[in-house]
């Protein structure tokens, strides 16, 4: 699992996972990540290959993507990069 180090918020979960917690036929295992998103990307991912309602998860907020080869790598890393920046800190504004 990857976690912010200030505020210990996870944005990625690395698992290994039989494919029937995915939905899928089969026992044989996949690895998959679970990711960070708002509902309404969530919705629309979930129409492509690859992408799976969250397991373990909330389902408005995170999908899991199987590691597979089905999702371009450069998605993953854009969902990445989404997932850590829905989690970071906030920064608050001064008063002053």
């Amino acid at each position: 699992m990857f976690r912010h180090s200030s505020n210990q918020k996870w944005f990625a979960v690395i698992m290994d996972l039989p494919k029937s917690k995915l939905g899928l036929q089969g026992e044989e295992r996949v690895d998959a990540v679970n990711l960070k998103c708002g509902p309404i990307l969530a919705g629309s991912l979930l129409m492509e290959n690859g992408f799976f309602p969250a397991y373990h998860m909330r389902k408005d907020s995170w999908i899991t993507v199987a590691l597979d080869g089905s999702v371009a790598d450069d998605k993953i890393k854009m969902l990445l990069d989404v997932s850590y920046q829905a989690t970071a800190p906030k920064v608050r504004k001064k008063k002053g």
